[in-house]
């Protein structure tokens, strides 16, 4: 065996080392990307029974669009929030209906009623 024949042999297997480490790090890119954008798609689930009501108001309005009580989604709830509570801090409102837990959405509008 050669001083050249080890470099050889060396380079191979450096070059074996190399290209497993970056199929590797393509395999965990592409999971890391895949997971990414599989948590990106908006989610259409109603609140459970135990939500406050500020919750079940949330998901039945959202996304905008999708409801004919605030067709703008939350951005509108906070709309009439200025308008029907001038000077009140919109906080103010989400925290006491925050506090609710009536059990349903259509339960929760009669309770603010």
């Amino acid at each position: 065996m050669t001083e050249q024949d080890g470099i050889g042999r060396m380079s191979a297997s450096f070059r074996h080392r190399a290209q497993h480490r970056l199929t590797s790090i393509a395999i965990g890119l592409s999971l890391v990307v895949g997971v990414t954008l599989a948590s990106v798609v908006p989610a259409f689930a109603d609140a459970g029974s135990r939500a406050s009501c500020m919750g079940h108001e949330a998901s039945a309005i959202s996304p905008p669009g999708s409801s004919d009580e605030f067709p703008g989604g939350m951005p509108a709830v906070k709309q009439f929030i200025d308008v029907e509570f001038p000077g009140v801090p919109p906080g103010t409102i989400y925290s006491t209906i925050a506090k609710l837990h009536e059990g349903s959405h259509k339960a929760c509008d009669e309770a603010l009623e």
